[in-house]
């Protein structure tokens, strides 16, 4: 079978610090009889997940895994070019990368346009992009479609399977998800209950925030105070207790 990856930076094998370390490896290497192709790029929203769905779907993809994102990161296509998505790097005669290069996309961490093409758009051309980008992230009405079409991709598309994972918390609502990956991973090694403590006798407040990084580094499971990308000690985790048991079935 072949099986795509379309998803942010928790999906993705170009992340810095994750590689052969990560999680989507580690499947790969589980199941070797099948191809893998990680479409997912760090800071990528649902307008890149629908056009690598399509190049999915040409590639005959059977198996869709994907995950969760900020309903609010935007996308615009700048350039000409023959392939929708261009192979970035063939990691293993069973595992590929693939990244889209013509385009500018806007994520709310960096709070700014950036562009993945080139050349860049002429220089009035490029004001327009990223006016455009920043006004469509802000708008109700966009972020209300991606969180309708997120819950409805399954029935959207005839894929054999549709593995939807809740590696976060629900970026766009903090009440919900909370029995996603990043929890388990916690709470497994007891950094949960630890700010849960924390926060029960100072108040939710900046120090319990400061306590989770503390704690998730102490624990080697992430990558630096800055990164908080999972370690290898944390992808192994995660793949062991909440990737396999998720997969035995379909890929065995």
């Amino acid at each position: 079978m072949k099986i795509a990856f379309i998803g942010d930076s928790f999906s993705a094998y170009d992340q810095e610090g994750q590689g052969k370390n990560h999680w989507t490896w580690l499947l790969s290497q589980h199941f070797r009889q099948h191809k893998y192709y990680n479409y997912s790029l760090g800071g990528r929203g649902y307008d890149y997940y629908r056009l690598a769905l399509l190049d999915a779907k040409m590639k005959d993809v059977d198996v869709v895994v994907t995950n969760r994102t900020f309903n609010h990161r935007t996308f615009q296509h700048y350039g000409d070019t023959l392939e929708m998505f261009e192979v970035l790097t063939e990691v293993d005669d069973n595992y590929t990368t693939l990244v889209y290069n013509y385009h500018y996309w806007y994520s709310v961490h960096s709070d700014t346009v950036m562009r993945n093409t080139k050349p860049p758009a002429p220089a009035h051309i490029e004001k327009s992009i990223k006016e455009a980008l920043a006004a469509q992230s802000m708008s109700t009405a966009y972020q209300n479609f991606n969180n309708n079409w997120y819950d409805n991709m399954d029935s959207l598309y005839n894929f054999k399977h549709i593995i939807k994972l809740e590696l976060l918390a629900d970026p766009n609502d903090e009440y919900l998800g909370l029995d996603n990956a990043y929890i388990q991973l916690m709470k497994a090694f007891n950094v949960d209950q630890q700010v849960q403590r924390d926060k029960f006798e100072r108040g939710v407040s900046v120090a319990s925030d400061e306590l989770r990084k503390n704690l998730l580094i102490e624990n080697d499971l992430i990558i630096s105070y800055e990164d908080d990308h999972w370690s290898p000690k944390a992808n192994k985790w995660v793949f062991d207790n909440y990737i396999l048991p998720k997969f035995v079935d379909i890929l065995s």
